[in-house]
């Protein structure tokens, strides 16, 4: 239950009170993806950041489940293909389905060097989403001007994922170009949200990934 204190904060949402995101992920592990060496960093992921992922993903797939516009089936990033570069970030993703979650929209919390984020991502793999998705921005462009202008400052975390020096900045392309772009490019994706304090509470995050709702409405085919 979400229970309202009557206080607005910066992100425009009220705030509630609950667990917070750092009962689950502590702050300091942040520290973590500082780690030059392949095998130490990813020992830590593994051994003590995962399990705080696991956690947090559970808890907020029973806050959202059955209370929007699909399922949201909790995933945590194991990293198996890596055997040399340690990544910069690792993340829990909530899909619409058990078995997995790249071949479909899905919502991301992320942590890495630079704190944390949530974030609504489309991957290359999502071909058909991708194409449901591109194609209303193209048919819609205003009102996918309105979900951005409602929903705060939407940042476009796609050159963070893989490169730990770049930052996020404004999600400002053109939104006919954007559609397109998810429409017809086999290799398009999309990562785009919001940054995240360790002090936020779960309550409000489960409110910021909800956000998204339209997104995952225009997905499917909507």
């Amino acid at each position: 239950m979400l229970l309202d204190i009557g206080n607005d904060n910066e992100g425009g949402f009220e705030m509630k009170k609950g667990k917070k995101i750092s009962d689950y992920l502590d702050p300091e592990w942040v520290h973590v993806f500082e780690i030059p060496g392949f095998s130490d960093r990813m020992g830590l992921i593994r051994g003590t950041v995962r399990p705080g992922l696991v956690a947090l993903a559970t808890e907020l797939s029973a806050s959202l489940s059955g209370d929007g516009p699909r399922d949201y089936w909790p995933h945590v990033a194991s990293h198996m293909r890596r055997r040399v570069n340690p990544p910069p970030e690792t993340w829990l993703a909530l899909g619409p389905e058990k078995r997995g979650y790249k071949a479909y929209a899905h919502s991301g919390v992320f942590i890495g060097a630079t704190g944390l984020s949530v974030r609504f991502v489309l991957k290359d793999e999502a071909a058909v989403e991708r194409r449901h998705l591109g194609n209303w921005i193209v048919g819609h462009g205003e009102d996918f001007l309105n979900w951005k202008k409602s929903a705060g400052d939407v940042l476009d975390f796609g050159p963070v994922h893989n490169n730990p020096e770049k930052s996020p900045g404004p999600l400002t392309t053109d939104p006919v170009l954007l559609g397109k772009r998810l429409a017809e490019n086999k290799t398009a994706s999309l990562d785009m949200g919001f940054p995240a304090d360790f002090m936020m509470s779960v309550p409000d995050l489960v409110e910021r990934i909800r956000s998204f709702d339209l997104l995952y409405r225009m997905s499917k085919g909507s």
